[in-house]
């Protein structure tokens, strides 16, 4: 009924203590409007409630992107409203929190006796390429990674080295605000952010593919034999990072190219996420305007939906797609007519990797990836302007597109833009070498062959018509004799002026027509709403029916996968993926069919629908609150889309919901408590989204629970205690968070009998072991003395806190101390006070509670002034009772 899953152990937690993990600090990135900068609008962004104004943590600025800033909020700040307020400011274009991306490499064991890459075949020919140049040690390509082994005996003679800096002197010698940038720099570690060391092996592996040293007997080729590597490390050992420091490598890189006369051609980025970020937009744009590459591995989730930086829509962006030795696309790597430039390869990769001192056949591996696809061009375009130094940014963008070897694959064919693969050189004009006055004219929009539309609908046309130099080359389309004129001119629909991209927006009066591209022919038909009244359907409602139709047409059904006898008679439940039961639709299943588009609103129509499954497929949009309407759903299942907004609370109406999976989609927001109403869930699935916030506790609430994933999201803070009601749960997972239990007893018990877990092993919540002191009997005006213990394995200074938390009031000497004393009250009756300690570290807290009893006076009862314990055993056992019921009580209420 679940997926298959991995087993994680979990250490042991503390008796009668809990830690609460104090949520990380947050950052959030700010877009400013032109006519603003951060440093004169400065007072005005710190001025946000929870934003932290400490010299340690100011604002964060960029040398050459002055309309971006980072603000960093304090723990436990309110994310939300925070970015609401900076939204509202006048000033502000745009604020987004600080997400983590990830490398897009998928490593295996090397299985090749060569480095196919580099051959003729499928390969980029760059054999054939070396006869005109094997590059120049005056050029430069970034990589921004995870750094690179700058020490491999096959990389340190290609590795950039600062030409206007001294090692070792402790001065920033060329004034760039690094001292001893010797190599580049590394945003990820603030302890020492100059030097770009690769812990992780990807970006050395991106190295090598560039510039692996060759004919020198050692090791592997690289492309370019000769090119300059600069590493920019802001991805740690895990190949995550944050986009915050990947703005920060490449506004380093930035003023390498214009203020000190480095000779950058390219920079690589094998890395991404699905999130659309205005800040590293306006960071590749910077890069556009100087005249840098920016080229970018398009993603590996075998996807159509835009996959970021790669998607950005900026001329000096060449987003990469992988294909293996025979030519086909890699079955994971992404595509799209629109958005991915061209395909290289990306299959058993041969490449330098991390270098182990122990092993002397080591610091080599095979990796697979659009990782590895994406430097195969940016060596190419180094070597393309070593051949031809004079080759502007422009030129080198449209020898890239222009040239290649014509895809046999169908998706590398019809789904990327130029529709070739990668080649360094080639016959005649096809090798990026090559390439003179050649020109190449291929639809980006519509994306499919066959369109269905609305009368009176309006649609985006879009042609790449571009030479080898760059320039657009005017182009029309035809439809029934008429000529449709499009322009490159940076006005809407066009996006960049002069970009070789020209677009115009067309509209369809309702009769079926044909629009003649350059490159083949588009048919537009009218969408048949009345398809299942006009075909007599009778085996199930007119309203079902509709609401597949509606699928079919709104999922571009034409393209599917399989599509069998979709729209083509009247008894829809023998339409592929469509199972019915008396007479209604009670199952749709289309798992990895290429569905791409929004699931409709009428989908709401079906219901009777007892299993939605549409895993795998490119479906984009937000959730329609139709599905609300299918109260006897039973299985909600949209694992592997691009599905975004935030989380309907609406779903809560699918009374009989066993599984829900929205893993691996674009969800953002929060996960909303009304979640918790689900009675009948017994799988929840939302790992790899973009959530944030806090788990909220009434997810304890659902106590049918047997798998709980919440891995790979940006959610933090203290997991809640009522998870502990969760007595079926099998299978949790919240690694890859910043989520962090808390720890007491009682929730380390429930999570060690929980058969697989995966945790997050980040978690600073060590729990400090408190004590307050033993319970205590005491006389009416007694001077009572509570004395604390607080153990703490980690370094740092603690801070502690007493506070009476139950009966009547009374002076504390000192609350900030270990040890406190207060009189105790005069009472006519025995009287119950319950205190609480607290230790802090500033991220981590723990507390202890004593009950004090105090007797009257005439009881002869005694603690403290050497009296008698008063209660008797039985007493002494009533008092460890209640204290135990408060602990129970406030820990389940924090």
């Amino acid at each position: 009924m679940f997926r298959n899953s991995l087993l994680a152990l979990v250490g042991c937690g503390l008796l009668f203590a809990w830690a609460e993990a104090a949520p990380p600090q947050v950052r959030i990135i700010l877009t400013l409007e032109p006519e603003v900068s951060a440093s004169s609008f400065e007072p005005q962004l710190l001025s946000v409630q929870g934003v932290t104004k400490s010299k340690s943590q100011p604002l964060r600025r960029y040398q050459h992107l002055p309309q971006l800033a980072v603000a960093t909020l304090a723990s436990g700040a309110d994310v939300d409203k925070a970015i609401a307020e900076y939204q509202n400011m006048p000033g502000v274009k745009a604020a987004e929190l600080d997400h983590k991306v990830s490398k897009t490499a998928i490593p295996n064991d090397p299985r090749f006796a060569q480095q196919w890459h580099l051959g003729a075949g499928k390969g980029i020919n760059a054999v054939a390429a070396w006869d005109q140049t094997t590059g120049d040690d005056e050029l430069v390509v970034a990589v921004i990674d995870t750094g690179v082994d700058y020490l491999h005996p096959d990389l340190a003679g290609n590795i950039w080295q600062n030409p206007g800096e001294t090692a070792g002197d402790g001065i920033d010698n060329d004034n760039n605000g690094y001292i001893d940038d010797i190599r580049g720099i590394n945003p990820a570690d603030d302890d020492n952010k100059v030097d770009p060391m690769d812990t992780d092996g990807h970006g050395t592996v991106i190295a090598g593919i560039i510039a692996a040293r060759t004919n020198n007997n050692v090791g592997v080729a690289g492309i370019n034999w000769n090119v300059k590597i600069l590493p920019c490390r802001f991805m740690d050992e895990n190949g995550d990072g944050f986009i915050s420091d990947a703005i920060e490598c490449l506004d380093y890189v930035l003023d390498l190219k214009l203020n000190h006369n480095v000779n950058i051609v390219a920079s690589n980025n094998s890395w991404g996420a699905a999130i659309n970020s205005q800040a590293l937009y306006n960071a590749i744009k910077a890069h556009n305007d100087a005249g840098i590459l920016f080229v970018a591995s398009a993603g590996n989730a075998d996807s159509q939906a835009k996959f970021y930086p790669a998607a950005f829509d900026l001329p000096n962006v060449i987003s990469v797609t992988a294909h293996d030795e025979q030519g086909n696309k890699a079955d994971f790597a992404n595509y799209g007519r629109d958005w991915v430039s061209l395909s290289a390869p990306g299959v058993g990769i041969i490449s330098t990797g991390l270098d182990d001192p122990n092993n002397p056949n080591d610091g080599y591996a095979s990796a697979s990836g659009t990782s590895m696809a994406a430097p195969m061009v940016a060596a190419v375009a180094a070597l393309a302007k070593a051949a031809e130094p004079a080759l502007t940014m422009q030129q080198l963008r449209g020898r890239l597109l222009v040239s290649g070897q014509a895809a046999t694959d169908p998706l590398l064919a019809e789904q990327t833009i130029n529709g070739n693969l990668l080649l360094a050189s080639g016959n005649g004009q096809s090798g990026v070498l090559n390439c003179v006055n050649a020109q190449r004219q291929r639809r980006m929009l519509p994306v499919t062959d066959i369109v269905y539309l609305a009368a009176n609908t309006a649609i985006d046309l879009k042609v790449l018509s571009i030479n080898c130099d760059g320039n657009g080359v005017p182009v029309s389309i035809t439809q029934g004799g008429n000529t449709i004129n499009l322009a490159d001119n940076g006005v809407a629909p066009d996006i960049n002026s002069g970009d070789g991209v020209y677009s115009t927006r067309w509209t369809f009066n309702g009769s079926n027509t044909s629009l003649v591209f350059p490159d083949g022919t588009v048919e537009v038909r009218l969408r048949d709403n009345n398809y299942c009244s006009v075909n007599n359907v009778s085996e199930i409602p007119l309203a079902e029916c509709a609401a597949l139709t509606d699928l079919y047409y709104d999922t571009a059904g034409q393209s599917w996968v399989n599509r069998t006898n979709w729209l083509q008679n009247s008894t829809p439940c023998n339409w592929y993926g469509v199972s019915c039961s008396a007479g209604h639709v009670v199952e749709l299943e289309l798992i990895g069919n290429r569905l791409t588009g929004a699931i409709p609103a009428s989908i709401g129509g079906l219901t009777e629908l007892q299993k939605l499954d549409l895993t795998s497929n490119s479906l984009q949009g937000n959730l329609p609150l139709g599905l609300t309407q299918l109260t006897k759903l039973q299985r909600l299942v949209l694992w592997r889309n691009a599905i975004g907004g935030t989380i309907p609370t609406q779903l809560t109406t699918l009374a009989a919901l066993q599984v829900l999976d929205l893993s691996e989609n674009r969800f953002s927001g929060s996960i909303p408590a009304a979640l918790g109403n689900l009675s009948t869930l017994k799988a929840l699935y939302l790992d790899n989204n973009l959530l944030s916030g806090v788990v909220p506790s009434a997810i304890g609430q659902l106590s049918q629970l047997e798998a709980l994933w919440l891995n790979n999201n940006t959610l933090s803070g203290t997991l809640p205690q009522s998870l502990t009601a969760l007595s079926q749960l099998q299978d949790f997972r919240f690694n890859d968070t910043d989520l962090c239990p808390p720890a007491n007893q009682q929730f380390t018990n429930w999570l060690q009998q929980i058969s697989t877990l995966e945790v997050n092993t980040n978690c600073s919540n060590t729990a400090i072991l408190v004590s307050a002191g033993q319970p205590q009997q005491v006389s009416s005006g007694a001077t009572v003395q509570l004395q604390a213990t607080a153990t703490y394995s980690n370094t740092g200074n603690l801070t502690y806190q007493w506070q009476q938390i139950g009966g009547p009031q009374v002076s504390l000497s000192n609350t900030t101390a270990l040890n406190t004393s207060f009189t105790a009250p005069v009472v006519s009756a025995q009287t119950h006070l319950l205190f609480r300690f607290t230790a802090n570290d500033g991220t981590v807290s723990s507390s202890a509670e004593v009950l004090v009893t105090v007797n009257p006076a005439s009881s002869g009862g005694g603690g403290n002034d050497n009296g008698g314990s008063g209660g008797g055993s039985l007493g002494m056992i009533w008092l460890m009772l209640l204290a135990m019921i408060y602990r129970c009580r406030l820990g389940k209420a924090e």
